[in-house]
């Protein structure tokens, strides 16, 4: 059995962030997947553009994910494309476009009045809910929008959810406090997302097992045991310390013995699915080609961002790749139809936006989030605070930890990494 002084379970971002600021130990981090980085997973293709699947842009309050890059020696590119996303969305109608002005309004009015999470109007009651009756028009597009920054519906999200999702950014729902900036604008991470978990996996001297899935751990005398599987077999591992930056339904099946406040705590946690389907488009000039088409669903939103994301530069001239992706209410719809019906999808709606690219589609490629954003569901936050808090000798990190997105993984792995060093040196 190896003996190691921590072992992190799951090379996202989070755990990542914990293995970076703990890299003077002996440590181990394992994951199941092909390769690091988890949802900011990305390829870039030779001689071509690169293809995100995952998280795509970095806006100027993710000053933690900034300054990790910046450690580790990763290009950061400014990128204008993602601004006033909300207004793309508004309606056409002059009567359902005064309707959501008003509960704009009526949404920032609420976010200057702080009060404590787990009140019952605050966690309890949905954000639809709250929003009242709407035209369909209105009620969409509040829809769309949190569907699009959260992966959610309004019916899904309690009113402390919609007022985050309405909030700077997600960072916080309150229009009070001062929000940490890096300066430097909207960002995207150059040769695409993933690089950053690959630059921190290097620093942290490669000690990642990829393709070794964690199975069960256990407390034992001076720490835990870890049973993991590779494609070697099963094979255990000894612990001091252990940081969880699993997605929580996978933590419950997976930490032996947890007791009910944590397993009420991990099982509060929804997550939103998400299939991502980038389209690669060749340069102008090159040999055309028709990408094969077949069946689909006819009223299927395939896209939902209007096709926002792509690789910066002159795109009609050089190509490069939409990061295309469908969020929950669209992807469960169609989560278990055939790949090509999904890619098929897409295509179309592309084409039905940029008509002048039909012959010049080279690739199109499918990734199923099962555990994509997780949510601020009704109920929730009566839970939040017990996320984080340790059990013993292991420490839970992860976006749903802190705030869903890039930046809550990163700060939730240099916490959970703060909370090891002061359990291992009480004095230091």
């Amino acid at each position: 059995m190896k003996r190691r002084e921590v072992v992190i379970l799951g090379a996202g971002v989070a755990g990542l962030s914990a293995a970076y600021h703990l890299r003077d130990l002996d440590l181990e981090v394992v994951d199941a997947a092909d390769d690091v980085g988890g949802r900011t997973k990305s390829v870039w293709l030779p001689n071509g553009p690169w293809i995100n699947y995952g998280a795509q842009y970095i806006t100027d309050d993710r000053p933690q994910v900034v300054e990790l890059a910046d450690a580790v020696g990763v290009a950061l590119l400014p990128y204008k494309g993602f601004g006033d996303y909300w207004k793309q969305l508004l309606p056409s109608s002059p009567a359902e476009l005064a309707e959501v002005e008003a509960a704009i309004e009526r949404i920032k009015a609420e976010q200057k009045n702080p009060r404590p999470a787990t009140l019952p109007e605050l966690d309890d009651q949905s954000f639809a809910d709250w929003l009242g009756p709407m035209s369909a028009g209105a009620a969409a597009y509040f829809d769309a929008v949190c569907e699009l920054m959260h992966g959610a519906c309004t019916v899904e999200l309690s009113l402390y959810g919609g007022l985050w999702v309405w909030g700077d950014q997600r960072s916080t729902p309150w229009s009070t406090e001062d929000i940490p900036r890096h300066g430097r604008g909207e960002l995207i991470v150059s040769g695409g997302t993933s690089q950053l978990a690959h630059a921190v996996a290097r620093a942290v001297g490669g000690r990642v097992s990829l393709r070794t899935r964690a199975r069960q751990v256990t407390e034992e005398s001076e720490g835990y045991s870890v049973e993991v599987e590779d494609d070697s077999g099963v094979r255990m591992l000894h612990a001091r310390r252990i940081v969880c930056a699993l997605p929580a339904p996978i933590a419950i099946d997976v930490i032996a013995e947890l007791p009910g406040w944590k397993r009420a705590a991990l099982r509060a946690v929804r997550y939103g699915r998400w299939i991502s389907t980038p389209i690669v488009v060749s340069p102008r000039g090159a040999p055309p080609t028709r990408y094969p088409l077949v069946a689909s669903r006819p009223t299927v939103q395939y896209n939902t961002d209007h096709f926002m994301g792509r690789t910066p530069g002159d795109f009609d001239e050089l190509g490069g790749c939409f990061h295309s992706y469908m969020t929950n209410a669209a992807a469960r719809q169609v989560w278990g139809d055939p790949d090509e019906s999904i890619k098929s999808g897409t295509v179309r709606a592309l084409l039905a936006r940029f008509p002048e690219y039909r012959d010049r589609i080279v690739r199109v490629d499918i990734q199923r989030w099962e555990y994509a954003l997780p949510q601020y569901s009704r109920g929730l936050m009566k839970h939040f605070a017990a996320l984080a808090e340790p059990l013993g000798g292991i420490h839970f990190c992860g976006d749903y930890t802190w705030q869903a997105n890039m930046e809550g993984a990163t700060r939730s792995g240099q916490r959970a990494a703060a909370q090891v060093r002061a359990a291992i040196s009480p004095g230091a």
